[in-house]
């Protein structure tokens, strides 16, 4: 089945879910982010298809999220590296909303082992996510019928 393809939509969300929304796409991802490099490795821990693989690999490297190196390695760019959040709230969600059993992994400060619960805070405020009232502005809002009151959706 083709996928449909997002990235001439205006909005942000729907270009991202175009670039990295696939499912193997984010493992491999969060696997990079673990240290994983090596084809054999990210084929051994996702048991991913081969060509699967070999695709999302091609994809990340050509939209500058993974490089290729001369050895055959894949290293995350600056621009793979600013995933991490996004991968790290996933993997919170997950813990909260779709596991029903203990969560397998956990995160720790590196230097410490000190157990670490990140959170999205504004970053003028310094106010977590969760605890603002937002909306959205712009073009992807616009033809929508604007609500005003408590009944107002929040992002």
């Amino acid at each position: 089945m083709r996928r449909t393809r997002l990235a001439d939509r205006d909005c942000s969300i729907a270009k991202s879910v175009d670039a990295v929304g696939d499912p193997w796409t984010l493992l491999v991802v969060r696997d990079a982010l673990l240290g994983v490099s090596r084809f054999e490795d990210f084929q051994r821990r996702l048991g991913t298809p081969r060509a699967t693989l070999s695709s999302r690999l091609s994809q990340l490297v050509e939209i500058d999220v993974l490089t290729k190196d001369d050895e055959g390695g894949y290293h995350l760019t600056d621009k793979g590296r600013a995933l991490r959040p996004v991968i790290v709230t996933m993997m919170q969600w997950g813990d909260r909303w779709v596991r029903d059993d203990e969560p397998p992994t956990r995160l720790v400060e590196e230097g410490t082992g000190r157990s670490i619960r990140p959170i999205l805070v504004d970053e003028e405020t310094r106010v977590p996510l969760d605890e603002l009232r937002i909306r959205a502005e712009g073009a992807v809002t616009d033809g929508l019928p604007h609500r005003t009151g408590a009944d107002e959706p929040a992002l």
